[in-house]
């Protein structure tokens, strides 16, 4: 398989576009929801951006909740090149905005190529400290209370990568979650990927869908051929799936990480980790951006369903 040329700062510019004129689609309020932003500090001194994102009073007092509001950290997708707050809202966080009420906690975490691994899994699990150790800078003024024994984790592609690593970085520390939501999951380098059968999903993909070679370039850019890490930070897939949180992965059929996807989903299984996965059949890896397709509807009902039953509500 060859990779391609990839125009970063051409991808973020086009991200930062498609961000401004979706988030004025859609405004947050629309769904009964408010936001506010933070700056942290990363580990070599660059400022990271957390969004915090929660029902506003009138919909709590509304429906006149009682306890504490659960949490769910998000991390974005981007193959750890691009990727914002708000892409995450596009492909995933909007159906849990609609139907539950929820601490959401969004970073933007340092990207690649500027940052070099581990910087992204750093910042993604510093952030989570902030979160799960009740820190002043990301609880203050709240009008609620929150259950930081009811911390979920989410993200799509990388972002799923991320949490799937928090994950395993957790239960080494004997950190509980309350559970882990992968969606189309970028879990293991392609050279590394420990996946049967030909030809590969990656192999299917690119060939069909020429684009998703970005996604061949992103690997060898994160770690060229000379300096392939089987580090299971960057590829969870390599890493030990004993005791995990319970799992929901979503795989999509005409997407190169399809096999990566499904074969996260039979390790965990096969160690006796509750897993729900959901497959669209002849889906690319971006189509719950796409909210029009019969898939992305079937996606969010997926999705609802799962986290509906989590919380027992």
């Amino acid at each position: 398989m060859q990779s391609m040329q990839f125009d970063i700062a051409a991808a973020r510019n086009a991200q930062c576009d498609a961000d401004v004129e979706w988030a004025t689609r859609h405004p947050l309020e629309s769904v009964g929801y408010t936001s506010r932003f933070l700056t942290t500090k990363a580990r070599d001194g660059s400022d990271l951006s957390i969004k915090l994102s929660h029902p506003t009073s009138l919909r709590l007092n509304t429906r006149a909740l009682e306890g504490p509001l659960p949490v769910l950290f998000a991390a974005h997708g981007g193959g750890y090149i691009s990727g914002s707050h708000t892409s995450e809202e596009a492909w995933m966080l909007w159906p849990l905005y609609d139907a539950f009420d929820l601490l959401i906690v969004s970073v933007e975490y340092r990207l690649a190529p500027e940052h070099q691994f581990p910087a992204w899994i750093e910042d993604a699990w510093d952030v989570l400290q902030l979160v799960r150790l009740g820190d002043d800078a990301i609880f203050s003024g709240l009008e609620f209370t929150v259950d930081l024994e009811k911390i979920f984790l989410a993200g799509s592609s990388a972002g799923a990568g991320i949490c799937a690593t928090l994950s395993q970085i957790c239960r080494d520390r004997d950190i509980a979650l309350a559970g882990v939501i992968l969606n189309v999951p970028m879990l293991c380098d392609y050279r590394l990927a420990p996946v049967s059968g030909s030809p590969s999903s990656y192999e299917r993909c690119c060939e069909a869908l020429p684009h998703t070679r970005a996604l061949l370039w992103v690997w060898e850019m994160l770690a060229p051929s000379s300096n392939i890490s089987a580090d299971a930070r960057m590829s969870p897939l390599l890493g030990r799936c004993l005791s995990l949180p319970r799992h929901a992965i979503f795989v999509a059929g005409q997407d190169p990480l399809h096999d990566e996807g499904r074969a996260y989903a039979r390790k965990l299984e096969e160690t006796g980790v509750s897993v729900d996965m959901r497959f669209y059949s002849e889906m690319p890896h971006h189509f719950a951006q796409y909210w029009e397709l019969d898939a992305t509807k079937t996606f969010w009902a997926d999705l609802q369903g799962i986290m509906r039953g989590w919380l027992a509500i």
